[in-house]
């Protein structure tokens, strides 16, 4: 057995690059559809009505 290059016509060399964009392509794809949607963030606390007892602002809600 030797060691040499396989040596491939230029179009050849083409329709394997072609060939391997196509399935990369196709595999990235496949990849971008099949992902699961997330959840949807929380809605922030709806703020608070009414009026303070002690005439301060209420404070923001830790996170």
């Amino acid at each position: 057995m030797t060691s040499a290059r396989l040596h491939l016509s230029a179009g050849t060399r083409n329709r394997l690059l072609l060939a391997t964009g196509i399935a990369v392509a196709g595999g990235v794809a496949w990849l971008v559809r099949s992902r699961r949607p997330q959840p949807p963030v929380p809605a922030p606390a709806p703020p608070r009505i009414g009026y303070s007892r002690n005439g301060s602002s209420p404070a923001p809600a830790a996170v």
